[in-house]
């Protein structure tokens, strides 16, 4: 689910007010499942661009200080799931969405690669299908310890794209190219202990139209925040009007300690939480806060839900491309625990 809502969100943010399209304006999404400090958590990595801009040919994200990197996993290892969407040349610009998964690779089988030659910590290989093609994209992590890198960055994480203006084996099959595309990582990242934002930056180089040569002049950084913790309780009061009983909850969203206002809260009851059903829903004020009043006809269990969307950002620090395409604010999904409310 979150990594669905993660392209989603990515997808959103292009979409966003104020965003010029340019020949080449790619965006980097970030989001976690755990949201708290501290927590050993998933991460969902994505990246979308319009189908007019050139397209891509490699990238280079840089996940920030504080951040825990474990790596070392077993060849092999399933990391996460990949999904995405691909412009398919081959059949006049039609869309396609591409589907698959991130395992562990041994790096010595890719010490030779072309574009970041050397031995890598590890090797992630995105697999997946189009058109009949299997595709197996490597990823090569690395973390950083030191150099100019090591000013803003806890790891490295480089990946190449064939170009679709060629055709294969050279370029892509069927002319592919993505257009969104979001992988989950689990069992490798542990989010920061203290609080704040967390600038996770990336570098992306298009390819010259028409060509296999990419442009490193025409290149852009996208930064996408994550405010950690990101919290969200519920408080609920019985409130007795005559024979009628209510419970009056009160649900509050905060980023890195600061409220987040004009989310939509979802209130849910039921028997159980496989019955529950959404009751009311409300926005949360300058403080952060929504509060609802729900009627009690029987013993009821009770929780809230909101998902923080991926929200424009401004520049890019510190500028690490010739320019600066979208930044945005890292989108969370979330649910408070659940409360019983007796009649």
């Amino acid at each position: 689910m979150i990594l669905r809502a993660a392209l989603a969100a990515a997808a959103c943010a292009l979409a966003l007010p104020g965003i010029a399209l340019a020949a080449y304006n790619p965006l980097l999404v970030v989001s976690q499942s755990d949201p708290a400090l501290g927590a050993r958590t998933a991460m969902v990595i994505g990246f979308g661009q319009s189908e007019n801009d050139d397209a891509t040919a490699a990238a280079t994200i840089y996940v920030p200080r504080g951040y825990g990197v474990t790596l070392g996993q077993a060849p092999g290892t399933r990391l996460g799931e990949l999904t995405g969407e691909a412009k398919l040349a081959q059949l006049g610009g039609r869309r396609q969405e591409v589907t698959g998964a991130i395992r562990v690779d041994n790096p010595a089988n890719y010490v030779n690669n072309t574009c970041a030659p050397g031995l890598h910590e590890a090797v992630w290989v995105l697999e997946f299908n189009v058109l009949g093609s299997q595709i197996r994209g490597p990823v090569y992590v690395d973390r950083v310890t030191s150099g100019p890198e090591a000013a803003y960055a806890a790891a490295r994480i480089q990946a190449c794209l064939s170009s679709p203006y060629i055709p294969p084996p050279q370029g892509s099959p069927g002319g592919a190219s993505l257009l969104q595309a979001a992988f989950s990582v689990a069992g490798v990242f542990t989010s920061p202990t203290r609080r704040g934002s967390y600038a996770w930056n990336s570098v992306f180089v298009p390819y010259t139209p028409g060509s296999a040569t990419p442009n490193p002049p025409n290149a852009a950084q996208s930064t996408s925040s994550v405010r950690l913790p990101v919290t969200f309780g519920m408080t609920v009061r019985r409130q007795q009007r005559g024979k009628r009983t209510f419970a009056v909850l009160t649900s509050c969203v905060k980023e890195a300690g600061s409220a987040v206002r004009g989310l939509r809260i979802a209130f849910f009851g039921g028997r159980t939480v496989r019955l529950a059903r959404r009751m009311a829903t409300a926005r949360t004020n300058a403080r952060g806060c929504a509060t609802s009043r729900l009627r009690i006809r029987r013993s009821l269990v009770v929780f809230a839900a909101t998902r923080v969307p991926a929200r424009q950002a401004g520049g890019c620090s510190p500028m690490l491309a010739p320019r600066c395409s979208v930044a945005s604010l890292a989108p969370a999904f979330l649910a408070t625990r659940t409360r019983r409310v007796r009649r």
